[in-house]
């Protein structure tokens, strides 16, 4: 597991925003949390800014998984702490928690280090899915919700990336169940205070892909202008499908799943209202 590393500089803005949600260093254990089992809760953190750190409290937060969930749940803060200024020393910090219901959670832990104006925030808001060699199709419940005092539109961003795929070996979309529907690209869903809406994200493969592979889905959304959260998905498969007795399926599976994507309503473009500045 890495560690989540500290520097002065604020990382570039594509980096930033995946510490909101897919640090390395932050781990929840057993993932998902199970109802009545004691989970641990790890950060792994090191000091890259060549100089000694005082750490004044270490914040963590637990929230369903999605994004914009307004519920959280506070686990006792630590600190203070001293991180030397030493690159290779990884301070690992626990917590013990019991979950009540199922599921796969968001983590988020603030960092308030005396001298700097904000908070450094790191988020885990993972789902790792263990494909079964027959499977092509998957459906990842998640929350979108606004957590602020105001109704704002909410605009979703899809990338991916992927390695043992073709680039059109698979699809991915997010769908809107209350509607029946997708949500396409730069839509605006306008969400009231503090309203959260249930999400699918849908996932495929074409069904004649047979090598391993890991294909890793983020999910980032803007509130109004503003960046608000992310969640990561990632499916993996870890041995060789036995290939059908066919000698074009690897062609054929290319070409199809090209086809779909070109001509799918996928979110996989730049939100409305945000310069290629910005990503």
């Amino acid at each position: 597991m890495n560690a989540v590393s500290l520097t002065r500089k604020r990382p570039p803005e594509k980096i930033w925003r995946q510490f909101h949600f897919a640090s390395n260093g932050l781990e929840i254990m057993p993932n998902p949390p199970r109802v009545g089992e004691a989970a641990t809760i790890r950060l792994l953190v090191c000091n890259e800014t060549g100089q000694s750190l005082t750490v004044r409290k270490v914040s963590p937060r637990v929230y369903s998984f999605g994004i914009g969930a307004p519920k959280q749940e506070h686990l006792p803060e630590l600190g203070p702490l001293t991180l030397a200024a030493d690159p290779a020393h990884v301070e690992t910090l626990t917590w013990q928690w019991l979950p009540t219901m199922a599921g796969h959670r968001c983590l988020r832990v603030h960092l308030d280090i005396e001298g700097w104006p904000d908070p450094w925030v790191v988020g885990c808001n993972l789902q790792v899915i263990e494909a079964t060699e027959d499977a092509c199709r998957w459906q990842v419940p998640f929350l979108l919700g606004n957590p602020t005092e105001k109704a704002q539109p909410l605009r979703l961003r899809l990338n991916f990336h992927s390695t043992g795929l073709e680039g059109g070996a698979f699809q991915a979309w997010v769908e809107l169940p209350q509607d029946g529907r997708r949500l396409v690209l730069r839509e605006p869903l306008w969400l009231q205070p503090h309203e959260e809406r249930f999400a699918f994200l849908m996932i495929r493969t074409h069904p004649l892909v047979a090598e391993p592979f890991e294909l890793v889905s983020d999910i980032e959304a803007w509130l109004g202008d503003a960046f608000l959260d992310g969640i990561r998905v990632i499916v993996r498969r870890r041995v060789p499908v036995k290939p059908l007795p066919w000698s074009g399926r690897s062609e054929r599976a290319n070409t199809v799943g090209r086809r779909e994507v070109e001509d799918s309503t996928v979110l996989a473009g730049l939100p409305a209202g945000l310069r290629r500045s910005e990503t």
